[in-house]
């Protein structure tokens, strides 16, 4: 036969290994924070960058090092226990750790992997190993996108599936919850079409959280919403607070607002920056026509515009403008 797939019909069967329905001791499921994250497999928290998602996970540590309840919980499920956090964005010294410290948890209790100079991925058994050495009942992986392996496609099934898996057999057989952050796509739709990458990542997993800001809420509350759950009902959205004055701070439920609902104000967001950069780009194009400007002056005068530090940069990369020092200030020119 032609067919790769196919076999000789009398090519004598294969040996196969098969397990009764009846000889499986059925299990509750167990949580570590019901019913958004279980324990034995892998959960997603997805939202756009610079929203909290980092922090949040942090507050999720911070609990369960001190056995403390969450949002929506009577009180907590599990004993004070440890926690691996992999952060591919953040210094540990002048992010993680200060940030840990402000929300109050055991740090003794929170642990990052050494990657000795060899590159952690997702399918890295030094994980498994981190977990089983200190017993750890949640491991955050964040984002993503920064332990993916140089063959990995977020855009490819095949590459999707057998990593999740993969993580779902660590969680199984150290009976932990794994929570994987990750960024959105900045695109229309609904929410399950939205996570960066294939739409197999959000099929793979049973529990997705989507988190980031919604219409009608003060500028730095956050929602959280509960976009899929194979192991429950669909929990209501909870909020947090975050600014600098008062640090992170749970600010209760808020049943009407939904994965989409964040979704389109983060799709709205995105349209509002790119217009803002584009006003950005028109500013610095007439300053610096003329030749070369004084990067503070130029920094004051978009200021006075009303354009935040944040789009200026944004415009000066999309400008390909290079800051060069200049009798000991640096100073800003267009590209020859």
């Amino acid at each position: 036969m032609n067919d790769k797939n196919s076999y000789e019909h009398n090519e004598p069967l294969p040996d196969v290994d098969t397990t009764t329905a009846s000889e499986i001791e059925a299990q509750p499921i167990s949580w570590f924070y019901q019913p958004f994250i279980p324990i034995g497999t892998v959960s997603i928290l997805l939202g756009d960058g610079g929203d909290g998602k980092s922090f949040y996970s942090l507050a999720l540590a911070t609990a369960i090092s001190r056995g403390l309840s969450l949002p929506g919980m009577e009180n907590a499920l599990l004993p004070p226990s440890d926690v691996i956090v992999m952060n591919g964005e953040n210094p540990w010294a002048k992010v993680i750790k200060p940030r840990l410290e402000m929300l109050g948890a055991d740090c003794t209790k929170i642990h990052r992997i050494n990657d000795g100079g060899k590159r952690l991925t997702l399918a890295d058994r030094r994980i498994e190993a981190a977990i089983r050495k200190h017993n750890a009942k949640l491991t955050i992986i964040d984002p993503m996108q920064s332990y993916l392996s140089e063959n990995f496609s977020m855009n490819r099934a095949e590459s999707v599936r057998p990593a999740l898996m993969h993580l779902e057999k660590v969680a199984e057989e150290t009976d932990s919850a794994i929570l994987i952050l990750g960024h959105i796509s900045k695109g229309r739709g609904k929410a399950q079409h939205r996570g960066l990458g294939s739409v197999d990542i959000v099929n793979s997993v049973p529990s997705v959280l989507v988190l980031g800001k919604a219409e009608g809420l003060d500028s730095d509350v956050r929602a959280v919403a509960h976009m899929k759950s194979n192991f429950a009902e669909l929990g209501v959205t909870h909020l947090f607070r975050l600014n600098k004055a008062t640090g992170f701070n749970w600010e209760g439920e808020d049943d009407s607002i939904t994965p989409d609902d964040i979704m389109r104000f983060n799709a709205a967001k995105a349209r509002d920056d790119k217009t803002k950069v584009a006003e950005a780009v028109e500013f610095l194009e007439d300053l610096l026509d003329f030749g070369e400007v004084p990067a503070a002056e130029a920094i004051e005068l978009a200021e006075e515009e009303g354009i935040s530090k944040r789009t200026l940069d944004r415009a000066k990369k999309k400008l390909g403008i290079k800051p060069r020092k200049v009798d000991g200030h640096w100073a800003w020119a267009l590209p020859e």
